[in-house]
């Protein structure tokens, strides 16, 4: 395993958490992730949040780009981020954009909150069907 070699005096090797500018805090909250071409969908957990930026849990076969925009359900906001690290199951992101959902909004941002609202649609239609019996 590669461990971060430090360049200041007195060797500080602490965990890359322990390092950053702004601290992290434990949180245990649902976003959506929209992201593609195509504004493909999907449900994440947000772990832990600093101010810059967030680590993700969207499980094991989600394949996401570098860039993608990640929708806070509470705040009504949207947020451009860039993956800066992966692992299975998880993604660590920095935080680049936010744009608040009312108002006035870009074309891009428009598009996505469509993504979104297809995807509550989807959810809410599926939560109303009874479940399907073996055959």
């Amino acid at each position: 395993m590669n461990r971060p070699v430090s360049t200041k005096p007195g060797g500080d090797l602490s965990p890359p958490h322990e390092r950053r500018d702004s601290p992290r805090r434990k949180t245990r909250f649902k976003a959506v992730i929209v992201f593609g071409h195509d504004r493909s969908t999907a449900t994440c957990m947000v772990r832990d949040m600093s101010e810059t930026g967030a680590r993700l849990d969207v499980g094991p076969a989600l394949d996401l780009p570098s860039r993608f925009h990640l929708i806070w359900t509470a705040d009504r906001a949207v947020l451009e981020v860039e993956a800066v690290w992966r692992s299975p199951g998880e993604v660590g992101v920095a935080f680049r954009s936010r744009r608040a959902t009312d108002g006035v909004v870009s074309a891009e941002l428009a598009a996505v909150l469509r993504a979104w609202e297809q995807r509550l649609r989807t959810d809410a239609q599926a939560l109303r069907e009874p479940p399907r019996k073996p055959t």
